[in-house]
């Protein structure tokens, strides 16, 4: 900041990169009249000493001057805090000014008040009164260095006034020499003031960047979380996806002693399929009766995952066999009814075998007796020609295999 810019009473340091909020706790503590306060009685116990010393006339005029002031700081403080909520605008910077203003000519008429035909005694605590003045107004205005520096300039220059008129000329390079520390003070801290704003800046903008680059990794894992879950052919849960859920479904199925039903389907004679159209055709196929299953099963809680080439596996928690067999011939029908005449050389229409097992056995069922049971109930389904449902067997209440050979 330039040496003349400080001059400026209305210049407000940093406020170009300030916070609101900064802005506004600074002119708020600004406006505090404690020190003001403070002030008062210093100048106070300085006018008593002049009492004392046969000058009750000046210890009086001072007294009422300081006084004065301090009541106007207060009811400026009164009407700042009053002021609507959010309302900050120049208004109340040009008010602070003016006040401030008035407080500097005020302090610096009651010291000189005091000083001039003082006795030694009410001098030297006038002058200690009025410098302590002055340091806290340095030490407290100085995000308005312009401020500070007229309060000052008026307390010296009126103290300066009365010395010179008394002969002691001594006091006025005294006076310069304390006003020159003050200002290279001020400087200082107007100097570290703006350093801080722009570190907070600077950290500010680092912390929003920072938080947004989290945001932008943890939307880039939850897009990998999802992917590591995914069939990248057909989009359907994947393997890995499966055996999370069917563990889950298990213990919920234990812990509420509820049914829960297992389908492993195959696409019927799939390898002469990509033998005959291609696997570019095979893989859409398959992208087409993943749809086909999809739009489908929807029962709540169900999963429909892709369990390795042209197998799917069906998770049905909740269902008993009976439920279960119609959502299977829902899901064969839909699939058989798919048509492939968008596909290169309109490959006939496929069709499914489905593998279906429901447990009833509370605690005692297990992944691998549900999977086995499965995989032995599709074996048979295509034992007998394939393009149907079977449910070779049910786990029953002590975990065991009971075979029930049913078809639908």
């Amino acid at each position: 900041m330039q040496f003349l810019q400080m001059w400026n009473p209305f210049t407000f340091v940093g406020r170009d990169i300030a916070s609101r909020q900064q802005v506004e706790t600074t002119v708020r503590e600004l406006f505090n009249s404690k020190p003001h306060l403070t002030a008062t009685l210093g100048i106070s116990l300085a006018a008593v000493s002049a009492a004392m010393g046969g000058n009750p006339g000046a210890a009086i005029s001072a007294t009422s001057v300081a006084t004065a002031c301090l009541l106007v700081r207060i009811v400026l403080e009164r009407r700042f805090l009053s002021r609507s909520p959010g309302e900050m605008d120049s208004k109340w910077i040009r008010v602070f000014v003016y006040g401030s203003l008035m407080s500097g000519f005020g302090w610096g008429l009651s010291s000189a008040i005091l000083f001039h035909g003082g006795s030694p005694e009410t001098q030297a605590i006038t002058m200690a009164v009025a410098c302590a003045v002055m340091q806290g107004a340095a030490g407290r205005a100085y995000m308005m260095p312009g401020t500070a520096l007229w309060n000052i300039a008026l307390v010296i220059g009126q103290m300066s006034i009365v010395a010179f008129a008394g002969g002691q000329y001594l006091h006025i390079p005294a006076f310069l020499l304390y006003f020159v520390f003050l200002t290279a003070f001020i400087m200082q801290m107007v100097e570290n003031r703006l350093r801080q704003l722009y570190a907070e800046q600077m950290a500010d903008r680092l912390f929003h960047e920072v938080k947004e680059k989290n945001e932008l990794l943890r939307i880039a894992n939850e897009t990998l979380a999802t992917k590591a879950y995914e069939d990248p052919l057909t989009g359907l849960a994947n393997r890995r996806k499966f055996d999370l859920c069917f563990d889950e479904s298990l213990a919920a199925a234990a812990l509420n002693a509820t049914p829960i039903s297992l389908m492993i389907l195959d696409v019927d004679h799939f390898k002469a399929f990509n033998d005959t159209y291609g696997h570019q055709s095979g893989d859409e196929c398959l992208r087409l009766i993943t749809r086909a299953l999809s739009s489908t099963i929807t029962d709540p809680g169900s999963l429909v995952a892709r369990y390795g080439g042209e197998e799917f596996v069906v998770i049905l928690p909740g269902q008993d066999m009976v439920e279960a067999k119609i959502v299977a011939e829902k899901a064969r029908i839909a699939v058989r009814l798919t048509s492939l005449d968008s596909l290169p050389g309109t490959p006939p229409r496929q069709t499914i075998s489905i593998g279906l097992v429901t447990s009833t056995g509370g605690s005692q069922t297990t992944r691998d007796a549900m999977l086995a049971a499965a995989d032995a109930a599709l074996y048979e389904a295509k034992k007998r020609g394939r393009n149907r449902v079977c449910s070779y067997c049910d786990i029953g209440e002590a975990g065991e295999q009971v075979p029930v050979n049913t078809e639908l």
